[in-house]
C-alpha cells in the first residue's frame, strides 16, 4: 500500500475495519496525517471527520460499500482541511481501503469563484444573481412577512455625464457605505448594476420597513464629498410584501420596481409601497420595456405575404418582444405603452434599420423581395424622420422601392402638413407607402389622391365576414368590392390581412385583391425560416 506509484496519486492511504478503526496507514499517509496536526494512535478514522460530515461519510459507505466517494472535512488546529475520499471494500479481510487526497486548495478557488459570480465588483456587494437565491431562500423558509425595496438614484446620470465614470463609480461605493449602515443585521443590500440597488427588509413590521426607508432617503441625501463640487442624490424607492404583494422572487421584484417607478413619477425622492391599481402594470412594463431595451429582449418576426398565386412576394416585419419578468408580451399591449412613454422613435428607428439589413439577405435569394414596416404616429412627430428612414435605407445598401412603409389612416389625420411634407420627400427618393387597416378609419378620396401612398390593407374585420352566411350579402362583403375597384380606379394595389380560409381567399381573388396575408398561408416567423420558405419557393420553379 506504500509503494511509490500510489503514493504520488493520493496523500494517504488508511485500512480500517467496520467499526473504521484503523489497521494501516501508508507512510505517506503517517506524514501527512502529522502535517495536520492529527494523531492516529489507538485512534479511529471517524476521529479525524468533522462532526457534521460524520454521518454523511458512514451513508455513503453503506450505500455502496464495494466502491464510495464523497468529499469531507478533516479536522485540524488551525481550522477544517477539505480532502477527496475514495474508497472500497477488502471482503475476505472484511475491511475497507479509504485513499485521501487534500483538495483545499481547490475548495478554496472554487470558493473565491463563487463569489466572484455572485458579488458586484465595484462595490462587493451582492448581485442580482445572490439576491435571487437569498429571496428563493427566504421564501422557503418564511414564517413571516419580509420586504423587498428597489432603490434608484435620480440625479446619478448628471453625475456621470457631467464629472466622468470615475466619479460616478465613487458615488456609488459611498452609496452602498451609507445604505450598509442604515440596515439591520438580518438585513441585506444587493446592487443589480447601474444605479439600481435592492434591499431586503427582514423585519416583520410595515411601519418598520417603512423607518428604515425613510432612513436611506435621509443618508442619499447628504452631499457627496467624493467629486470635486459636492454632488446631491436623491432616491426613488419602491417596496412589495412577501407574501400579500408577491410569492416568487419575479413577483416582488417586479411590484417593487413598478412601486419605484410610481415614486419616479410622482416627484421623485420619495417612498411608494406596492399596491395593485389600474396603473400598476402599465408602470411596470413601462420599467420592463427601459430594461429590455437596454438587455436586447426585442426582436423582429416575418409574416409572408402572397400574390394570388401563393407566391411569395415579401413580408411584414413585426415587433415582438420576450421579457425576462412578463414573458412574452403582445404588441397591443406594450406598442401602446412605448409611444406614451416616448421609446417608440427609438424602437421604431431600430425596427427600421434592422429590417433593413434583413431586407438585404432575403433579397440574395429573391432580388424583387419587398420588406414592409409599420410606423408608429410618434414617429411622423419627429422632425427628422425621412432622414432617419433614408439613413436606415443607405446603411443597408437596398432599393428604396423595395421598402414599404405601413402607415394607419389616423396618422394621415394628425399633423397632416408634416406627415405630408415627410411622405413626400421619401416617395421621391422610392420609398412607397401603404395604409394600413384600411376601412377602420376616417378614409377619405382627398388623402388617397393627395398624399403619395401606393397601396391599401385591407383589415381583417372585413376578410373575416365573407365567411359569415348571415352577412351573405353584407355591408362588410361589399365594403370589400367597393374597396378594391375604388384602390385600382386610382392605380393603387390592394392586401388584404388576416386571410385564414381557402373560402376567403377565393372571394378576395373574385373580387380581384392583388396580394394577401394571413395564416392560411403563413404566420409569422424568422429571418432564418423566411430563407427556408423562399429557397423551397426557388427550388419548385426550377
Amino acid at each position: 500500500m506504500s509503494s511509490p506509484t500510489l503514493d504520488r496519486v493520493v496523500d494517504a492511504v488508511f485500512r480500517v475495519d467496520t467499526k473504521f478503526d484503523f489497521k494501516f496507514v501508508s507512510e505517506s499517509g503517517q506524514l501527512w496525517l502529522n502535517s495536520v496536526n492529527s494523531t492516529t494512535a489507538a485512534g479511529n478514522f471517524l476521529d479525524l471527520l468533522h462532526p457534521d460530515d460524520i454521518n454523511p461519510f458512514k451513508s455513503r459507505v453503506t450505500d455502496d460499500p464495494d466502491s464510495f466517494a464523497c468529499d469531507v472535512r478533516i479536522k485540524k488546529a488551525d481550522g477544517d482541511c477539505w480532502v477527496n475520499i475514495r474508497g472500497y471494500q477488502l471482503p475476505a479481510a472484511n475491511q475497507y481501503v479509504i485513499c485521501l487526497i487534500d483538495i483545499s486548495a481547490w475548495k478554496a478557488d472554487d470558493g473565491v469563484h463563487r463569489y466572484a459570480a455572485e458579488h458586484d465588483e465595484l462595490t462587493g456587494l451582492p448581485n442580482r444573481a445572490f439576491l435571487k437565491k437569498l429571496v428563493d431562500d427566504l421564501i422557503k423558509t418564511a414564517k413571516h412577512p419580509f420586504f423587498v425595496a428597489m432603490l434608484d438614484l435620480d440625479g446619478f446620470k448628471k453625475v456621470n455625464d457631467t464629472l466622468g465614470h470615475s466619479m460616478g463609480d465613487a458615488v456609488l461605493v459611498e452609496t452602498a457605505k451609507r445604505l450598509l449602515k442604515v440596515m439591520g443585521p438580518q438585513d441585506t443590500l444587493a446592487r443589480l448594476g447601474g444605479d439600481e440597488f435592492v434591499m431586503v427588509f427582514c423585519t416583520h413590521d410595515a411601519v418598520v420597513t417603512k423607518g428604515l426607508a425613510n432612513d436611506v432617503l435621509q443618508a442619499v441625501a447628504r452631499p457627496y464629498d467624493t467629486a470635486p463640487h459636492s454632488a446631491y442624490l436623491g432616491v426613488s424607492i419602491g417596496i412589495a410584501e412577501y407574501p400579500t404583494q408577491g410569492q416568487t422572487y419575479s413577483a416582488l421584484l417586479k411590484n417593487a420596481d413598478t412601486a419605484m417607478y410610481q415614486s419616479k413619477n410622482a416627484g421623485k425622492n420619495r417612498i411608494t409601497i406596492f399596491s395593485p391599481t389600474e396603473d400598476s402594470e402599465d408602470f411596470s412594463i413601462k420599467s420592463a420595456i427601459h430594461k429590455g431595451i437596454q438587455e436586447g429582449e426585442f426582436f423582429l418576426v416575418y409574416q409572408p405575404q402572397f400574390d394570388m398565386n401563393r407566391k411569395v412576394i415579401g413580408a411584414e416585419a413585426l415587433m415582438r418582444w420576450t421579457s425576462r419578468i412578463f414573458g412574452t408580451v403582445g404588441p397591443d399591449k406594450f406598442i401602446p405603452i412605448t409611444e406614451e412613454s416616448g421609446l417608440m422613435p427609438f424602437l421604431g428607428k431600430w425596427a427600421l434599420r434592422y429590417a433593413c439589413h434583413q431586407l438585404k439577405q432575403f433579397q440574395q435569394l429573391m432580388p424583387e423581395f419587398v420588406m414592409s414596416v409599420n410606423v408608429s404616429p410618434v414617429q411622423f412627430d419627429c422632425d427628422d424622420f425621412d432622414v432617419m428612414v433614408l439613413d436606415a435605407i443607405v446603411e443597408a445598401g437596398v432599393d428604396p422601392v423595395k421598402v414599404v412603409l405601413e402607415i394607419t389612416e389616423s396618422t394621415l389625420m394628425q399633423s397632416q402638413l408634416k406627415t405630408q411634407s415627410a411622405l413626400t420627400t421619401l416617395r421621391e427618393q422610392g420609398v412607397r407607402f401603404s395604409i394600413d387597416d384600411f376601412g377602420t378609419g376616417f378614409s377619405s378620396l382627398a388623402y388617397l389622391t393627395s398624399l403619395p401612398v401606393s397601396s391599401i390593407k385591407i383589415d381583417k374585420k372585413f376578410v373575416t365576414a365573407i365567411e359569415n352566411e348571415a352577412l351573405a350579402c353584407s355591408t362588410d362583403k361589399k365594403l370589400i368590392t367597393a374597396m378594391i375597384s375604388l384602390a385600382h380606379s386610382i392605380d393603387l394595389k390592394v392586401l388584404a390581412e388576416g386571410v385564414e380560409t381557402e373560402a376567403q381567399f377565393a372571394y378576395l381573388g373574385a373580387s380581384g385583391c392583388d396580394y394577401i396575408q394571413g395564416y392560411l398561408l403563413g404566420k409569422p416567423i424568422s429571418a432564418q425560416m423566411v430563407m427556408a420558405l423562399l429557397e423551397s419557393q426557388m427550388e419548385r420553379t426550377l
